[in-house]
């Protein structure tokens, strides 16, 4: 089984040659980590392998299987045809094709944990890990303040500035509209949906140095865990840190965000304060992480739906008052049914580091520009090194310590 900081099982032994850009591949049969030119296969065959096991499997699995030339899959359900060609024609495209599509689709039900509010703490996490998503139907017990529901757009505008500009994305082409502030974004947003010119959607917009975000309390849970409250220096706060914290969220009827994950693998709260919300989540594997990476940097991404080239897809409705967490790496695609708003927020932690890592390489290998990466993001790692240094230095001798300070040291210097 893989340990949590993955070492390679061919040259574990030998002297580390590291770097970031390093394609990794894991047996589908024992879970064990491998480099892949330690196993002398190219990074292009990687992406191309189906299931993959390692020497060791070889003898009771068989040889691993590729995804080229696969056979297609048959579904019985009626298929519906959709002109996904559209969704690079801009304003000629049919802005409610993601709506036909997800109706054409059949998902996974949702299999995730409903929790009450104060049953979720760090130490409840650190003892059963945080590997799925999981929802808090009601807020009460997380330690958290949100806005009321009826906070306007408007009133948002006026408490971050109505002229502050504000990135708004076309849903049909899923492509960033310029020349927007909040104060257009608000008489866009409070115009009736059958009167708007487009759907639109706005998902990147930080407030946590805002008056409208200080009025926010983020859920205890995020707190306890997030790096930036934890590790990070305070004497470098206000003026310099990861600004990742705290979002407002306002989507528009129907509009859709199509499959992502939280730059450098971050975890996620997500808080609908008003309307209703339907994720799509596929589960962070090995094979679907590698499916992930070929599809964003395949030049038919747009033409290819994410959700039919993995096994399962999972479909999660959330309600208004509903709180979400979202761990490491979840590739997850949003729809808003009704007009919604949601206020959310990422953060890096330490019970999903390497998984964490992985997603970073990702990024790196498929040339994610910087404005959509984790700022700081190596730098609030080697400050999470020194701060679990001086706590491992303390607890080593305990039988408890999950992992060693001669491990941790090895993993982080040599990536």
């Amino acid at each position: 089984m893989a340990t949590t900081i993955d070492t390679c099982s061919i040259c574990a032994d030998q002297p580390p040659v590291e770097s970031a850009s390093r394609t990794w591949v894991q047996c589908d049969s024992c879970s064990a980590w491998y480099h892949a030119d330690c196993l002398k296969i190219s990074a292009t065959q990687v992406s191309d392998i189906d299931r993959f096991h390692c020497p060791k499997c070889e003898a009771e699995h068989g040889p691993s299987t590729s995804t080229l030339k696969p056979e297609r899959r048959k579904s019985q359900r009626e298929s519906t045809k959709l002109n996904y060609a559209d969704l690079n024609e801009g304003l000629s495209g049919d802005e409610k094709i993601w709506g036909k599509v997800l109706k054409a689709k059949t998902f996974a039900a949702d299999k995730f944990a409903r929790f009450n509010g104060a049953d979720v703490t760090l130490a409840r996490l650190r003892k059963g890990g945080m590997t799925e998503p999981f929802v808090i139907e009601d807020p009460a017990g997380l330690g958290m303040v949100m806005p009321p529901a009826s906070t306007t757009v408007s009133s948002i505008a006026a408490s971050v500035g109505k002229d502050l500009p504000v990135e708004v994305i076309d849903v049909a082409t899923q492509a960033s509209c310029p020349g927007w502030t909040m104060e257009r974004w608000a008489t866009y947003f409070e115009t009736a949906p059958e009167q708007r010119d487009r759907i639109r959607n706005v998902i990147s917009l930080e407030i946590s140095g805002s008056e409208f975000g200080s009025k926010i309390v983020r859920p205890q849970l995020v707190r306890d865990m997030d790096w930036i409250d934890q590790v990070w220096p305070a004497e470098l706060k206000p003026k310099e840190y990861p600004k990742v914290q705290l979002y407002c969220l306002m989507g528009t009827q129907d509009s859709y965000t199509d499959f992502h994950i939280d730059f450098g693998g971050t975890s996620v709260f997500y808080h609908i304060v008003r309307g209703s919300k339907v994720f799509y989540f596929i589960e962070p594997t090995s094979k679907n992480l590698k499916k992930y990476q070929k599809w964003s940097s395949s030049p038919d991404q747009s033409a290819t739906f994410l959700g039919d080239e993995v096994k399962t897809c999972y479909a999660v409705h959330l309600q208004a008052g509903n709180t979400m967490i979202i761990p490491t790496g979840w590739i997850h695609a949003v729809y808003t049914p009704e007009d919604a708003l949601v206020i959310g927020g990422n953060f890096l932690h330490g019970l999903n580091i390497g998984t964490q890592l992985r997603i970073y390489d990702i990024e790196e290998i498929t040339n994610v520009p910087a404005k959509f990466r984790f700022p700081f993001f190596k730098r609030i790692h080697w400050y999470a090194v020194q701060k679990y240094t001086k706590m491992l230095q303390g607890t080593q001798k305990k039988k408890n310590a999950k992992i060693s300070l001669q491990k941790l040291n090895f993993y982080f210097t040599h990536r």
